[in-house]
């Protein structure tokens, strides 16, 4: 009942039987979506960007969303704005019609089909494709993942993750995830190129991030799809930011965001992209902070690398928006809460933003794909330069190790190897690195003129020699850093390490310990 009422009011709304005013938004979509001149200062951008949910902004006009609360705060600054039609509104859809596959395919899924043919995906491939719920959203629906990779001996396997419309009315990326899904399916091991890519890999592909927004007015059609989740809430502004720190929003971690938090602790993966539209473009971080990632040049080389490979593959002027399709996300307009940044600072990936259309509902998305099909193979392909490897202790067993490259990373650019395995990956541009391994508890090495290639992972393997009785921070000396370390393990604040701690060899660590230690770091013992 709630999704015929809705829809009734999105008729009504479009057709003009009542003036379209912000308020008649907020009462039928919840939000409201409008433009203002571009001020070209770029402290108030940055300050408006805090208040609103910036979409686009060019050399004169910067488009928003709000919802009610947000769009008030707006209003108090007193600058002029247009609000302008809903991009929700913007699709022509024939209910009689199906989503499918076809070249001649101008439809968007419902959410039922859509469900079907994830299910299908598995059902058709079980031997390459498994589905994974990772979450429910607001209202109830699922957020889905399919995992495709080829039963390979591979122990490499780079994970590469691929994701679309967390804002829901940018649905051209849900769709060509779709294509793009079925297109790695029904190809393996008839496509020499997509064999390999599928057996070399790790691919998640999440078609749809935001599934309440996209189906804003109900099941059967996108039509009346909205930016923001159920609760309002922009779920690209809703995650931990680097310089922002937790709720950069000032919400609740959403459902929706906490799924994809928690799926990308899991499978942590090395390499990744999110889909949007409304520009075309390629965003790559920061976006919260103003200087540069310490890997922007191995970031304007993989965004670089897909506008080119998109221009060969579609008409001139598609994806030309600023720098010739690429743009880094602050110079661009500054946003805190974004995935692209928690993806790359928290979890140690490397994500940049894709942004596909100008228009947020074309009349064939199967244009689209054609035009990034190429792109988007070649960005995965972009996993297979740097060096990986596994790192051990000297008795054999794996250990969870960070992993960094010497006068380059900062700004939590390093990565770590896998706790269950020691397998880590450091994705590079071509050149020569020196590399330093630690882990707690284990004396680090540096291995130096560690060389990479395009096109190759230098596989380098490295065991740890544990630290000696009595030196738990592992610097070769026993001081009152070790007295302290072992303080906090005696009273369970710290994990402890019987090899370090317990210098007695009674079994457990505890106050006899830290003195034995004390005696150590001032030479009584």
């Amino acid at each position: 009942m709630r999704s015929l009422i809705l829809m009734l009011a999105i008729i009504l709304l479009v057709k003009g039987v009542y003036p379209a005013t912000e308020d008649d938004y907020f009462s039928v979509m919840g939000e409201v979506y409008f433009r203002f001149q571009n001020p070209a200062n770029t402290s108030l951008v940055n300050e408006i960007s805090k208040i609103v949910s910036i979409s686009k902004v060019t050399s004169e006009w910067i488009y928003a969303y709000a919802n009610e609360k947000e769009f008030r705060r707006f209003v108090s600054l007193d600058i002029p704005y247009d609000v302008l039609e809903h991009p929700g509104f913007m699709v022509a859809h024939n209910a009689a019609a199906k989503f499918s596959f076809e070249t001649t395919n101008t439809e968007y899924p419902s959410y039922p089909e859509y469900i079907e043919r994830m299910n299908q995906f598995q059902a058709s491939y079980p031997d390459i494709c498994s589905l994974q719920d990772i979450g429910t959203s607001v209202q109830g629906r699922k957020i889905l993942c399919l995992k495709i990779t080829g039963q390979t001996d591979y122990f490499f396997k780079p994970r590469v993750f691929l994701s679309s419309t967390i804002h829901g009315n940018e649905p051209v990326g849900y769709v060509m995830m779709l294509y793009f899904i079925d297109f790695l399916l029904s190809n393996y091991g008839i496509d020499s190129v997509v064999t390999s890519i599928v057996d070399r890999t790790e691919i998640w592909i999440n078609p749809l991030s935001n599934p309440d927004g996209t189906y804003w007015a109900g099941d059967e059609t996108v039509f009346g799809a909205r930016r923001y989740n159920a609760n309002s809430v922009d779920l690209n502004r809703n995650f931990p930011d680097p310089a922002e720190g937790e709720y950069p929003d000032g919400n609740q971690y959403q459902p929706e965001t906490t799924a994809m938090m928690d799926f990308a602790s899991i499978i942590k993966p090395i390499l990744s992209a999110n889909f949007h539209c409304g520009a075309e473009v390629v965003n790559y971080p920061w976006d919260t902070f103003e200087r540069l990632h310490p890997d922007n040049d191995w970031f304007i080389s993989i965004s670089r690398h897909y506008v080119d490979t998109v221009h060969l593959n579609s008409p001139g002027q598609y994806m030309d928006d600023l720098n010739n399709g690429i743009t880094n996300g602050y110079q661009w307009y500054r946003i805190t809460g974004g995935r692209q940044d928690y993806m790359n600072y928290f979890q140690q990936c490397r994500e940049i933003t894709v942004e596909l259309s100008n228009s947020f509902f074309p009349a064939s998305p199967y244009t689209y794909w054609t035009y990034n099909k190429d792109a988007i193979i070649g960005l995965i392909t972009e996993s297979f330069t740097g060096i990986c490897g596994v790192v051990q202790c000297k008795e054999g067993y794996p250990l969870q190790t960070k992993v960094e490259i010497s006068e380059r990373d900062f700004d939590n650019s390093f990565v770590f190897s896998e706790k269950q395995t020691g397998r880590f990956f450091r994705l590079l541009p071509q050149g020569r690195y020196n590399v330093r391994f630690s882990s707690a508890y284990h004396y680090p090495e540096t291995l130096e003129n560690i060389s990479v290639d395009s096109g190759f992972l230098n596989v380098v393997n490295v065991s740890l020699e544990h630290a000696e009785s009595g030196d738990i921070s592992a610097d070769r000396v026993i001081d009152i850093t070790d007295v302290i370390l072992c303080l906090r393990m005696a009273i369970g604040l710290e994990p402890f390490d019987l090899k370090t701690s317990d210098t007695n060899n009674d079994g457990i660590t505890d106050i006899d310990d830290v003195i034995l230690i004390l005696r150590m770091s001032i030479g009584l013992r």
